[in-house]
């Protein structure tokens, strides 16, 4: 806070000149913990980003791997054995070690199911995982706790070597290592759980220093961070707003915050402002937005010509002209083109809006039952229900199917208890760079564990087939092999991809998006007084 304690904005760059640089910027209220393993959204993913460092960073132009804690990753001869060998001389901000022990003992914290953390499922590809987790009850009670609270293909060799054994070959491992559900984790962390989740001890180049839940969040730099990924300013202040980004514009034409974008009504002002589109970046997305359906009840959405009908009847182009103002691409794929290894466009046949086509699958399908409305569910969200009444007003007017939304402030938890009789939105951007991060929440195992009802045999074969691959080149072929089966059995229906865009203030420089959630790399940024 040392902007407003200097009694200046961010452009008021004389008043500035003797003290600490804060770069302001922007999160969500609905952010509820900083505990790396819990952390699966947006906004506590790119507080994290700077306040901790993984085994491995992503380039974001390439978006590959490259090691940063990590001094190596290597795997044996058949992909199952990988061995870590981790930089010497690290710390938490705490003081305490960096080590092997520090990695292993997050890892199996996160991954014990009895916790109830996010990114557990993360760690299902190490040995042991299964025996971790709980037995429920048909509400998702846990009636027996997991048998073990470690990792058994987990095992620290040394002080800076950890040695991960896996359930069955995965040329990917390495590649998933830069996520936040594969930090180390601090023995006082887990000493007070409840209180690193909102008060983390990181070992990256700022610490969280004061969080007022609901408010703001503030990190410093950490004085004694010895690694080369740090900026040059001193301090990150976030204001939370309730409405997220758009909600800060206001704030950011006045000078208090240094990235914003525009709600949709003043996107085109914006563009037309010659200061301001010399301020301003973008790039191509990688967070798919589709549509499931609820295959586990009975419903013409079981007949795939149905769903053809419904995706060809969704006029993409001209929803993303009316209401994106061009911040969003319509979607032709399930795996991001170009964005990640194996993305590649048109692997959609059926993406391409196209009435008659559409009139015919749904006369080949048996129609509509007369009478009845097709319920589209989504969650509380302004733009994406303004974006679920457009792809309902399509449908409605090329097949003459009338439909309600459902908006559902629990949807996140009814969705995964299979809730939802009809249509439902679903939204995906990648944890890690590789074409199966697109591909293997759809391998349930049944379909009853799926929450689309759906299940393939051929799609997860060819899944552990790509998994056993002897090279990740190798792997990311039989991926795409995969996304094939996908396409030609059309459970569920892409829609859009993100288009990553922001403004940002005369105070910055060298600000770059990144290539998974679109937002500014903090650690890039350059913030003049």
């Amino acid at each position: 806070m040392a902007l407003t304690v200097a009694g200046c904005t961010p452009n008021d760059t004389e008043s500035q000149s003797d003290g600490p640089v804060t770069l302001e910027t922007w999160i969500s209220q609905d952010m509820e913990t900083l505990f790396p393993g819990d952390a699966g959204s947006y906004d506590p993913i790119s507080v994290l980003d700077v306040v901790y460092d993984g085994l491995v960073r992503y380039d974001p132009e390439t978006t590959e791997p490259y090691n940063y804690v990590a001094e190596s990753i290597e795997p044996n001869d058949d992909n199952t054995v990988w061995t870590i060998k981790i930089k010497p001389d690290l710390t938490f901000q705490n003081g305490e070690p960096v080590d092997a022990d520090a990695f292993a003992r997050g890892w199996n914290y996160t991954a014990d199911g009895d916790n109830g953390l996010y990114s557990g499922y993360f760690f299902s590809v190490i040995e042991g995982y299964d025996e971790m987790q709980p037995e429920t009850d048909d509400n998702g009670e846990i009636v027996k706790e997991g048998a073990t609270d470690e990792l058994s293909g987990l095992q620290v060799i040394d002080d800076l070597t950890l040695e991960a054994t896996l359930s069955s070959p995965f040329a990917g491992f390495a590649t998933m290592l830069g996520y936040t559900g594969f930090y180390p984790i601090a023995q006082e962390c887990l000493d007070d759980v409840e209180a690193c989740a909102k008060a983390p001890i990181g070992n990256g180049p700022f610490q969280v220093t004061d969080w007022q839940q609901g408010q703001e969040l503030t990190a410093e730099k950490w004085a004694d961070y010895p690694l080369e990924e740090t900026p040059e300013y001193d301090s990150i202040h976030w204001t939370e707003y309730s409405a997220g980004e758009t909600a800060s514009w206001a704030d950011f034409k006045s000078g208090d915050i240094d990235i914003s974008f525009p709600p949709t009504a003043e996107v085109e002002a914006a563009k037309n402002d010659p200061e301001l589109a010399e301020r301003y970046v973008e790039r191509p997305g990688s967070a798919l937005t589709y549509i499931g359906f609820s295959g586990y009840t009975d419903g013409p959405w079981n007949d795939k010509e149905f769903r053809k009908a419904i995706s060809m009847a969704i006029d993409r182009e001209g929803i993303v002209a009316s209401l994106g103002s061009g911040q969003a691409i319509p979607a032709d794929s399930w795996v991001v083109p170009d964005g990640v290894p194996g993305g590649e466009a048109g692997t959609c046949e059926w993406c391409t809006f196209d009435p008659e086509a559409a009139k015919a699958a749904l006369e080949e399908a048996g129609g509509w039952p007369k009478g009845e409305k097709l319920q589209i569910s989504l969650g509380d969200d302004e733009a994406e229900v303004e974006r679920f009444t457009a792809i309902g007003n399509s449908i409605e007017e090329v097949l003459g199917i009338p439909y309600e939304l459902n908006v559902d402030p629990d949807y996140f938890s009814t969705r995964a208890a299979q809730g939802y009789d009809g249509m439902f939105r679903n939204n995906w951007f990648p944890d890690y760079p590789l074409n199966e991060n697109y591909l293997s929440f759809y391998a349930s195992g049944s379909a009853k564990d799926s929450q689309f009802g759906w299940y393939s045999k051929e799609f997860e074969d060819k899944l552990d087939e790509a998994d056993a691959a002897p090279t990740l080149d190798d792997a990311v072929a039989l991926y795409q092999e995969a996304e094939g089966i996908l396409a030609d059995e059309f459970p569920t229906i892409p829609f859009t991809w993100s288009f990553s865009a922001t403004y940002y203030s005369e105070r910055l420089d060298n600000v770059i998006l990144n290539p998974f959630s679109g937002a500014p790399i903090l650690r890039k940024i350059e913030v003049t007084r």
